[in-house]
């Protein structure tokens, strides 16, 4: 029983630790090109391009990409999962 609550509070500490990681990356990189205000109405707009976490995961590449942002997948990948978890709730 100790075990499972370990791994369990070690499992979401992790998932708290990459969450903050992609805040800070977001923060970072992205904000600074989209020059409106990024609240949750950015995010959660109707007129949204974006539906489902593939497209979000597309977005963000394409973002890397253009922009020559040096993140490594993992990087890359907390960003999409802060997003996904902060406005987006889209599921894998």
């Amino acid at each position: 029983m100790n075990q499972l609550l370990l791994s369990t509070m070690l499992i979401a500490s992790n998932i708290a630790f990459a969450n903050e990681e992609g805040k800070e990356l977001h923060n970072e990189s992205c904000i600074a090109c989209h020059i409106i205000e990024h609240d949750d109405a950015f995010y959660t707009r109707e007129n949204s391009r974006l539906h489902t976490h593939f497209e979000l995961r597309r977005q963000v590449s394409n973002c890397v990409s253009a922009f020559s942002i040096d993140w490594f997948p993992d990087e890359e990948k907390s960003v999409v999962d802060y997003l996904n978890n902060e406005y987006y709730k889209f599921k894998k």
